[in-house]
């Protein structure tokens, strides 16, 4: 009963984040005001996270080190994008 339980919340949540990540996708707007991860910048910059974190280390994008993660300013991702077109 609880295991059956388990396995379908698993699976909803599998699917709410499967949603999330099309939204995400389909609409690809960078909020200036937002903070965004490494992970999330690589995927509205098209590229892996360790390339996300070595733009990060040679200044071509701005953020900072929040308890050993970067952080990244919306604003930061959407001037790397000017500046690259």
């Amino acid at each position: 009963m609880i295991w059956t339980a388990l396995t379908r919340v698993g699976a909803l949540l599998s699917v709410v984040l499967l949603f999330k990540d099309l939204h995400d996708l389909a609409t690809r707007d960078i909020k200036p005001n937002r903070i965004y991860t490494t992970s999330e910048a690589a995927r509205y910059l098209g590229i892996e996270r360790v390339e996300v974190i070595a733009l990060l280390r040679t200044n071509s994008l701005h953020g900072k080190m929040v308890d050993g993660n970067y952080r990244i300013p919306g604003q930061s991702i959407l001037s790397y994008l000017d500046n690259e077109v």
